[in-house]
């Protein structure tokens, strides 16, 4: 099978009832997730990372064409594709395409034990060894190490750069370390070392020599030194009980923690650090998403928005998340926080218009209200999502009028350029668009002049004290004015009592949002 067919295989079943989360986590095979729209690569494996010598957050930007070529280069040219390596195509039930990368020279160990562009252990050789450390409940530290600038250099000087860069730190932390100490290349910008024997101020030691090392060597090309740091996190073995899964996941909660707390720093796991606790539930969460996502095992409830006077259009409501939590459907803060974290909020959002359109089309035409999906902001760089819900309004027969998306205003402000383009998109199929948290932003105003959207939701904040708050009393009202100008229609959220839903309408708001008039209610169930 060439290249030009990649995307035209027929849907294979066998691949189809397997969630592709498991397909990405458990297979050895370099694999990515194509995006059949868009034609991009919308996730890979740690294999292919690995396969690549690229960060996944890089290749995640490609086109099916770039990683192929990526791939040949990587194998050593267009004849080496052929002779060692070759792309199978599967697709999923989604719509997109899992691509298989198998490489097939028998002569070649994959993954091989050693990394190609610096000659450290790979993460299967790493793993290895520190596995037979384990089983033989010997103490020590695994450091983990992560370059804080290396996605600004690839981007900027390209592969070449980077893979200098890396080969130059590989070089620096072997020089640092013990003999015995054999460092490893995981996978992208990730390296790590085992330190046999070490208590945690060996291990710190050790990680405040390469720290320092790094900031004062930079990194230098094409005749420029640039400076270059790294965040590290450190696991002690008995505190991860020598497991090696566990392992792994505390050192890589450490060195997120040092990330996150500044970078250029090292990071301890401790049990008890309630914000490594926070990122690592974040990370468990991350494979949870992929699995609740692929088994539609998400709810969907919804609240009533209702006229403050007498109207004659359909009913509305608002489209509300909910996954299960420990006292049954709830909001999704770590749900979300997670899908944000790992890139997939657009899968997410594009799983959440389909169930609402499916659900939509077993009503009859006269029956289904106006409905409004909450979409992030990662969804506004999904260049295939306005074609997507094209095909899902004409799948499921519904009428683009009965669907509103709701976009944020500060979502909008750091994407404004996204923004636009897809306003206009759905408003051309016909849907409309609403601003939410409208006025949370320092420029509000000033971007209606950009965003041709039909609808202003009032941020809660000024809401819940209008009745007593003269200041907020004039916010909105200023709101309603310039939205009556723009032609729009305004909707207050987070309406709690009588007395606030009496003061917005006086202050001319057109509908109205929250507990005191309508509790969400449980609408679309797995």
């Amino acid at each position: 099978m060439d290249d030009s067919t990649a995307l035209r295989v027929p849907p294979t079943e066998l691949f189809d009832a397997v969630p592709a989360s498991m397909l990405l986590r458990d297979l050895p095979q370099p694999l990515a997730v194509l995006d059949t729209a868009s034609g991009r690569v919308r996730m890979v494996n740690a294999a292919l990372v690995q396969r690549l010598g690229r960060p996944g957050a890089e290749l995640e930007t490609l086109s099916l064409p770039q990683l192929q070529q990526l791939m040949r280069e990587v194998s050593g040219g267009a004849g080496a594709r052929e002779a060692c390596g070759h792309l199978h195509p599967v697709h999923l039930a989604s719509g997109d395409a899992l691509l298989w990368f198998a490489d097939r020279c028998s002569g070649e160990s994959v993954p091989a034990l050693r990394d190609e562009v610096t000659g450290l252990l790979s993460r299967r050789g790493f793993e290895e060894r520190l596995r037979e450390l384990l089983s033989a409940q010997a103490g020590g530290a695994l450091i983990r190490i992560e370059v804080d600038q290396f996605k600004v250099i690839t981007d900027a000087y390209g592969r070449e750069a980077g893979n200098r860069l890396l080969a130059q730190l590989g070089k620096l932390i072997t020089s640092l370390v013990r003999d015995g100490d054999d460092p490893a290349r995981l996978g992208g910008d990730e390296f790590a070392v085992v330190i046999e024997g070490a208590d945690v101020e060996r291990a710190w030691q050790i990680a405040e020599r390469v720290r320092l090392q790094v900031a004062a060597h930079g990194f230098e090309w094409n005749g420029r030194t640039y400076g270059v740091t790294v965040s590290a996190g450190i696991a002690l073995f008995a505190d991860a009980f020598h497991d090696l899964s566990e392992l792994m996941s505390a050192a890589s909660t450490a060195c997120e923690a040092a990330k996150v707390r500044g970078r250029n720093r090292i990071e301890i796991y401790r049990r008890e650090d309630r914000e490594l606790n926070r990122l690592r539930g974040e990370q468990s969460w991350g494979a949870r998403v992929l699995e609740i996502l692929e088994a539609d095992r998400f709810a969907l409830f919804r609240q009533r928005i209702v006229p403050l006077a007498q109207s004659n259009t359909p009913p509305h409501y608002e489209v509300l998340l909910r996954v299960r939590g420990v006292s049954g459907w709830a909001p999704p803060p770590e749900f979300v926080a997670a899908a944000e974290r790992y890139g997939l909020m657009p899968q997410v959002d594009r799983r959440v218009i389909a169930r609402v359109m499916r659900e939509m089309s077993r009503l009859s035409a006269q029956e289904r209200p106006v409905t409004a999906i909450n979409l992030s902001g990662h969804s506004l760089n999904d260049q295939g999502l306005a074609a997507y819900i094209a095909r899902m309004l004409d799948r499921n027969e519904v009428q683009a009028d009965r669907i509103c998306f709701e976009i944020t205003e500060t979502a909008a402000i750091a994407n404004t350029a996204r923004a636009v383009s897809f306003v206009n998109s759905v408003r051309q199929l016909g849907c409309t668009v609403a601003l939410d948290d409208f006025g949370a932003g320092m420029s509000s105003f000033s971007y209606l002049k950009t965003l041709n959207v039909d609808v202003l939701k009032i941020d809660g904040s000024f809401v819940r004290h209008v009745a007593s708050d003269a200041v907020d009393a004039a916010t909105i009202e200023s709101m309603v004015k310039v939205a009556r100008l723009r032609g729009l229609t305004t909707i207050a959220e987070c309406v709690e009592n009588a007395e606030i839903l009496a003061r917005l309408g006086e202050l001319g708001v057109d509908y109205a949002q929250g507990f005191h008039l309508h509790r969400p209610e449980a609408w679309s169930l797995p």
